[in-house]
């Protein structure tokens, strides 16, 4: 599994990496059917989460399996950041997802920019 546990600052943070995926959606579904498991292991609302999206392409399949792992996924986040390339396609792609998980992630360009901002107390 990709995803995994870490430290940041003294705050333990789950790096959910999906990195490098390009087309590869079978990873990207196992990797999030995971990630539901080792969230359900969790408090809800108490996971400092922060994903790795740099380099997956973003298709229909991609959006697919997002959307119906990202409801499951999100009551476990009480703080979460996305790391991701910026760009007007993938803007209005992830707001579209706004409708199924309540909130968006704070999205970041840099992973050490995101680790920081969930570091930080800031709520």
């Amino acid at each position: 599994m990709r995803s995994q546990w870490i430290e940041h600052k003294g705050k333990k943070l789950l790096l959910i990496n999906v990195a490098n995926l390009t087309h590869d959606y079978d990873t990207l579904k196992n990797e999030l059917e995971a990630l539901i498991v080792l969230l359900s292991a969790e408090p809800k609302n108490s996971v400092l989460a922060v994903a790795d999206l740099r380099g997956t392409h973003l298709n229909n399949n991609a959006l697919l399996t997002l959307m119906s792992n990202a409801p499951m996924a999100a009551p476990y986040f009480r703080k979460s950041a996305l790391v991701i390339e910026s760009n007007y396609a993938r803007r209005i792609i992830l707001d579209s997802l706004g409708q199924f998980v309540g909130h968006l992630p704070k999205r970041f360009e840099h992973l050490d920019e995101a680790k920081d901002w969930l570091a930080s107390e800031e709520a």
